[in-house]
């Protein structure tokens, strides 16, 4: 924090009524995700099942921001095997939400699909630069949170079923002061 003060009289041996003092002060922006946030979430083991989980990221903004979001490979894909023309399928697309908590209320996001949040996809909030994504409005987010939520249909629903092995993807979030 920046304090300056100016003191003004009109001369060292003169009375004055009254004297001016102009305070100035400024507190820097900051934005940026809390100490203690989850690096890592174990979804749902069966990927062949429905699920719907959500988990949230603790933020320290103290200035309107924005939250983007992007996808590493834009689905979950088979860690132990590729398409080997076998029919079955290799990678399983998802859908992702935000909302966040800001003093002024809830935000909330569309629902993107997983190959939107490639870098330079088409969902709204997909965005790997600070400061650009979904926007807090004129909300501010200190000791609050960024709700991250996922969901996948069954299997069943989308065919070729899928090819035994883990299965991964990796969600980047980045948040700062609104570009």
């Amino acid at each position: 924090m920046l304090v300056a003060a100016l003191l003004s009289a009109t001369s060292a041996h003169a009375h004055s009524d009254s004297v001016s003092i102009d305070v100035v002060a400024s507190i820097k922006e900051r934005c940026g995700f809390a100490a203690g946030g989850p690096v890592s979430y174990n979804a749902p083991r069966d990927l062949e099942s429905a699920a719907d989980f959500s988990f949230a990221v603790g933020l320290d903004c103290n200035t309107p921001y924005a939250l983007g979001v992007t996808s590493q490979r834009g689905a979950l894909t088979n860690l132990d095997a590729s398409d080997d023309g076998s029919g079955f399928a290799f990678s399983k697309s998802y859908r992702v939400s935000i909302s966040l908590e800001t003093d002024k209320g809830m935000v909330r996001s569309e629902r993107c699909g997983s190959g939107d949040l490639i870098d330079g996809g088409r969902c709204s909030f997909a965005s790997p630069v600070p400061g650009n994504g979904l926007k807090s409005g004129p909300g501010i987010s200190i000791g609050r949170n960024a709700v991250v939520k996922i969901d996948w249909p069954a299997q069943s629903t989308a065919q070729p079923r899928l090819a035994a092995g883990h299965y991964k993807d990796t969600l980047i979030l980045v948040v700062g002061p609104r570009a």
